[in-house]
This record gives structure tokens, sequence and C-alpha cells, in this order.
């Protein structure tokens, strides 16, 4: 108990010192997933990096994530609580055939990001193939949108531009800017993902036309956004070691002010003049995008754009591929600063799969909160520009909130709610208890303010549990109302499908089958269970009692009469009462604390139960404190089940559905090392050849990954992705072949 007070405390320590800091304490989450387009019959595995939004470290504020996967109705398909160790965690969700195709939305977020409505976003194509894939129209126009860099053409300066395809087939569009005299300009090069990239030098007094081609020859002509005279714009240049930043536009009287936010606080001012260059070394800068303003001296903003730093990030990309045969072992060999946390997964290339980095999606996940983007995820670092000026800020977060209304879950789970109760007149509010049955059942209780809310901090359970939230010392009837833990409101997402060709659709087919054979096999594939402590037995007892050790009786009060001393219970037509006769006389007289199974109940309640029901009863014979609740000892009732046995709670009590954390798993893969002929003779039609959500780095810096391959043919693609020692982000994609281990005779 007096370790639960201490983590209250910490708590309100943790929130007072965030407070005077302005709430700089934020947390960021990276989920790495195994693959953003599934198959119903598969599963999508996902690791959870829990980072301080300031240090890049883990965080230690939060010990759950939640994670969801959203659906175009807007309604959760799944809701996670994942438990973290130092920020780290990781989940699954397996992808039952009730799942009809659609694009959905992975979030994942912490209850203290709530706050300040972060989390982190990605989206999901899941592909049910026994039933019709709803196969989106194909729209012959072509609709483009041209973003200028920081957001104006000015006149007199070469601009950058991206092009950025709204409507119509993306792949491989290009042509030329032509000015109003035909004279050609600039080349606009082949688009990738729909984002191409150019310069453009530009006269006072002209106007400018794209004509592009697409893969068909077909022609289209779109005019290019207007030239000012007297408007602004940020230049940014990559010159090495530094970023050369450089206002553009005509002479401004007066001081101007260049400043970089990094979404919270400004982390650069400098005065600034009219096409004058400021150096801006790296080394001020961590991983991130970042707005970059210029502002007047009356602090009119004269120019905003986004900058996109990615900081010290190593990825790595092997040139080769390296072939194996079926069944046969790979060692990969990577090296690292001892420290490193990673995730890694192996899985088998799609036609239309386009490798994705680390750094590109944890920052496309705090884009997509911050800016309005919505561009598909590439690991073209230019492409990840590209999208960056294709964007819109939509505000710096630097007005921070002055309150918190959601406390970071340290320690435990938090569960808020209130209480609509009529209380008599007396001197303190009425306590709620909330309790979670089972063999390890745990009882929590919390005071009741004047406003009729309450917050009970309680240890979370794995899995769905049956609990009670319950009054304490009122037999009244009461109704409860529980805040939700997860989002109520989500953000109006992008859940259009993609687009499937008939070589697509074939590729399909084909993993479904193979997905379809290995799931014959899953009873002697599965991944194992690991069961989960998070909690001692939370009573220690004085005595207790085997009721079969003794003579049974047909009343439980009798019970007491004749065998249990240390509690005194009498039952009548008026009044039903159990007092506990403590070790110690303690000052005043409060009444003990009584539980079924971890739940409270009443001495009426509970003499009336079957005592032949009951298994066992436990007696704590001292003052007890359980929370902010005291009570002159405690007489435990537990049934043979340990799930009330047909006991029913009184109107005072609420039957709710407890939402645990998800099971840990250990992932196991095949071995065919020491051939064995079980395995033998079992298909090996794996996607995923090989997942470790949490490999962290040894002393010697070097880790290899071994896992075999399965009896599936194809290209293979190696995510790496993870953090260093230092917090900077880490991004390897290694690819190999499997070949047929018996090609076919040549003639």
């Amino acid at each position: 108990m007096i370790k639960k007070i201490l983590s209250i405390a910490a708590i309100i320590l943790i929130i007072f010192t965030v407070t005077g800091q302005h709430l700089d304490v934020r947390e960021e989450v990276y989920l790495q997933t195994n693959s953003a387009f599934i198959l119903t019959g598969e599963t999508l595995y996902f690791s959870a990096f829990v980072r301080s939004a300031d240090t890049g470290q883990p965080s230690p504020l939060s010990s759950i994530l939640y994670v969801e996967l959203i659906g175009s109705d807007g309604k959760p398909v799944f809701q996670k609580k994942i438990h973290l160790t130092k920020g780290r965690g990781n989940g699954t969700f397996f992808l039952s055939s009730l799942v009809s195709s659609g694009r959905y939305q992975l979030l994942a977020y912490t209850r203290w990001m709530k706050n300040f409505q972060d989390y982190f976003q990605t989206p999901i194509t899941v592909i049910n193939p026994f039933e019709e894939y709803p196969q989106p129209a194909q729209n012959e126009e072509l609709s483009v949108s041209f973003y200028p860099e920081g957001g104006v053409i000015v006149a007199g300066h070469e601009n950058d531009l991206v092009m950025k395809i709204d409507q119509g087939n993306p792949a491989g569009i290009g042509g030329r800017v032509v000015s109003a005299s035909g004279e050609k300009i600039a080349d606009i090069p082949a688009s990738q993902m729909g984002l191409s990239r150019f310069t453009i030098p530009v006269k006072e007094g002209e106007s400018h036309q794209a004509i592009l081609e697409d893969q068909a020859g077909n022609f289209h002509f779109f005019d290019l956004p207007k030239v000012t005279s007297d408007g602004a714009t940020i230049q940014i240049r990559d010159a090495g070691h530094s970023y050369g930043i450089t206002p553009i536009g005509p002479s401004s009287p007066g001081i101007l002010t260049l400043s970089i936010y990094d979404g919270q606080n400004a982390v650069f001012q400098q005065p600034a003049e009219m096409n004058a260059r400021i150096s801006l070394p790296k080394t001020k800068l961590m991983a991130g995008t970042y707005l970059v303003t210029l502002t007047s001296g009356t602090g009119d903003q004269l120019a905003s754009r986004l900058l996109w730093h990615p900081g010290s990030l190593r990825e790595q990309r092997s040139e080769g591929m390296a072939a194996y045969h079926t069944r046969s072992p790979v060692t990969i060999p990577l090296e690292f600063d001892h420290g490193a946390d990673v995730s890694v997964s192996v899985r088998r290339m799609e036609i239309g799969h386009q490798p994705t980095s680390a750094i590109h999606q944890a920052l496309f996940g705090r884009i997509n909160k911050s800016w309005n983007l919505s561009v598909q995820e590439t690991s073209d670092w230019k492409t990840m520009d590209n999208s960056l000026m294709a964007s819109e800020w939509k505000g710096p977060k630097t007005e921070m909130p002055k309150t918190v209304k959601w406390l970071p879950e340290l320690r435990g789970e938090l569960i808020e709610g209130a209480l609509n109760y009529e209380a008599p007149s007396e001197d303190k509010p009425p306590f709620v208890a909330l309790s979670i049955s089972g063999d390890d059942y745990q009882l929590q209780t919390a005071q009741v303010d004047e406003h009729g809310h309450f917050q009970l901090l309680i240890n979370p359970a794995e899995g769905p549990r049956e609990a009670y939230i319950s009054v304490l010392g009122s037999t009244n009837e009461v109704s409860f109302q529980l805040e939700g833990q997860f989002l109520q409101i989500y953000p109006p997402f992008d859940y259009s499908l993609p687009y499937l060709d008939s070589s697509q659709v074939s590729a399909l087919v084909e993993r479904s089958v193979r997905n379809q054979i290995e799931n014959a096999y899953y009873e002697l594939k599965k991944d194992s269970i690991v069961p989960q402590t998070y909690w001692n037995p939370q009573f220690d007892y004085d005595i207790s009692y085997v009721l079969d050790d003794y003579n049974r009786f047909p009343e439980l009060h009798e019970h007491f009469i004749e065998f249990i001393p240390e509690v005194m219970a009498r039952k009548n037509k008026t009044r039903s009462k159990i007092k506990v006769l403590t070790k110690y006389v303690t000052p005043g007289s409060l009444d003990p604390l009584l539980l079924i199974d971890g739940v409270p109940t009443t001495a009426e309640e509970i003499l009336d139960f079957s005592p032949y029901k009951i298994e066992s009863i436990g007696i704590i014979n001292n003052r007890v404190f359980v929370g902010p609740l005291v009570a002159d000892g405690i007489v435990s009732f537990h049934t043979f089940e340990r799930n009330l046995h047909g006991y029913k709670p009184g109107p005072n009590s609420l039957n709710i559905q407890y939402k645990g954390l998800d099971p840990v798993q250990e992932f196991s893969f095949p071995s065919y090392e020491d051939a064995d002929q079980r395995l033998a003779r079992i298909p090996d039609y794996r996607q995923q050849l090989f997942w470790n959500p949490s490999l962290t780095v040894g002393e010697n810096g070097t880790k290899e990954l071994e896992f075999y391959t399965g009896d599936t043919a194809g290209t293979f693609e190696v995510s790496i992705d993870g953090y260093d020692k230092n917090g900077s982000p880490i991004s390897i994609r290694r690819y190999f072949k499997v070949q047929s281990t018996n090609p076919p005779a040549s003639n």
C-alpha cells in the first residue's frame, strides 16, 4: 500500500513538474509493422517504440500503449492495450475472414498523448479473397496541383516547385514548363509516387504553363501559380554540414526575424535580411520536421515553409541480392553500436510492394498530425522532401494547454468515471471500488469528489476479465459512467482502396492459396503465450480457513460461531452484522471490508449466500488501508471456482467487462537444422519468414540474424527499424531471393 501511495505521489510530482515547464514533456510513438498490405487469414505484427519527443530516448512516462485498427465506417475493428517496458512493446492483429476488404488506419497513442491530440497513424490495406473486391473506378481525367517552395512564386529568382498528381494514374507523368511565348523554361521529371520536383527561373510579369505527357502518350496542359513581385518566400538549400536559408522577396524596412519551430518551441531565431543567406548548422537540429517562418518587426508573418531534417539517420540498403534454396539457412550479419534497439521483419515482397523506411514512417506519422499530407509512404528522401513542400502546416503547437485532463499511466492503469449518487448527509463523499475477479483478484478504491468524479489506479491484468465497480457502505442503487480509455472520435482519414490490376489479382490468389495451407497446420506452428504476472497477491491474510477441513453448517454465520473466533457474525430477521476482532486496540470503531472473490459485499448479502459454495475464508484482523479506504479488518470469502459461483452483487455494484493487456507472445519459426521428420512432412508456405519485435545489440556491436527459408520462392525483404543508444533512428533494408531446390532441367 505504501508503494501505491508513492506511485500516486510520483505521478502528481511529474504533473506539477510538467506544468511548471509548460507541458514540454511530450511523447511520440512509432510502430514498425511487418506489412501494410495484409490478406485475411494473415497476422499483422507490430513493434512499438514510445520515445520522448524532446530527447529521442525511451519515454519513462507511460506503461500502457493503446493501439487501434479503424475501418472506413469510423469504428474500431480491433483495440489493444500493450504493456510498455522502457518505452517498448509489441502485439499482433489476426485478420479473420470476417474482416472486409478495405483500407484501414492503424493508430497508436498513450494516455498522456491524448492531452495534445498526438498519435501515430499509418494506413493498412486488407484484402479478403473470399469476397468480391470493390474495385475503385479509374478516372481518366488528370488533376494536378503545383506547390511552390515557401508558398508563392517570387519574380527575379529561381523557384522550386513540386507537382502532385491529385487524380488519375500518377505513374511516370512528366513534361516541361513553357513561357507565354512557348519557350521551354524547364523540364519536369517523371513523377515518383505521384510527386515530382523541378526548378524554374522567373522574370517579373511572366506566366507559365506545364505541358504533361502520360504513359498513354496523351498531353495535358496546366497553368502554374501566378508570379508575385511583392510577396516573399523562404529558400532552403542543403550545404552539407549546414542548411543555407535565404529569405527571398522585395526589400523590407526594419528588422526581420527568421524562426524555426519544432512543433512546440522555437529552436532557432536570428535577425534576417531579404535575399541574404543564413547558415544553420545541422547540429542544432534533431531528426524531425520543422516550421520555418519569416516575420517583420511588427510581428506580421511574411512567409513560412517546412524543413525536414533526417538528423543522423543511418539507412543501409544492400546493392547485391543473395540467392538461397528453399528450406535453407540464412545468416545476415548486422553491425550496430552497442545499445541499439531494433525490430526485425523478413517478409516476401509482392507485386506493387513499396519498401518503406523507419524514419519516413515515423515522421509521416508526425506529419499527419501537424500537417495536412496525403501522399503515400516511400523510402526515397527526395520524395519525402517533395511531400513536405506539397503539404500544409496546420499551425505549430507553440501554444500548449495550461492544464491536462489525462494523467500519464506511469505505474499502472488509470480508470476514470463519474457516479450518479444522492448520498445522505454525511461528512465524507462515498468510496468506489473496482474489483477484477479471478484467482489473482485485485481490489482498488478511490474517493468520489464533490462532483461525483473518481479516478482509480490499478495494476493492469491480461486479457478480458470480469470486473465490478461498487459503491462502498451503501445498499442504494447507483449508476456509473466510465470514461472510455480509447479514442471516442477519429479524424477523417483517407479510406480509399487501391486499384488492383490483373497481375496483382493473380499474385493475391496464389498468396491466398499458400496462406490457407499454412493455416491448416496452424496448431503445429502457432506462437506461444508467455504468462505475465503484473501484481503479487494483494492481501497477506493473518489466518485462512478451508471449510472442508471442518464440519460444514447450513448457515454461513454458524461457521464463525463454531470455529472462527477472530470474527463475530450475527444474523437474525432484522439485522445481519460481521465484525473483526482486531489484534490491537485502535481509536474509533470502523466497519470491516467484506469481499467475495474480490468483490465488495455486505453482511446481509454474504450471510444469505450458500456456505456450500465457499471454499475458504481469509482474515486480516488488524486495521488496513486500501487506497484511501480505512477498515478494521478484512474478511475475504473465496468460492471454489473464484468466479462468484452464482453470487449476485447488490444494486450498488455494476458488472463491467475489463479489457486487459494483450498477452505477451514468443514468436517461433521452423528450423530445419536437425532434419526433424515431423517438420519435413509439413508444407511451409510462410509469407513471414522471421519476426523479432525487440532485438538489443550486445557488447560486441554485432548481431547475426539466423532463420530458415520455407517452400515459397520469390524475393524477400529484411526490414530492420529502430533507434541507436543516442535516440537517432536506424533503418536497414536487405534483400534476397529464394529459389526452388530442384530447378527445372534445361533443354
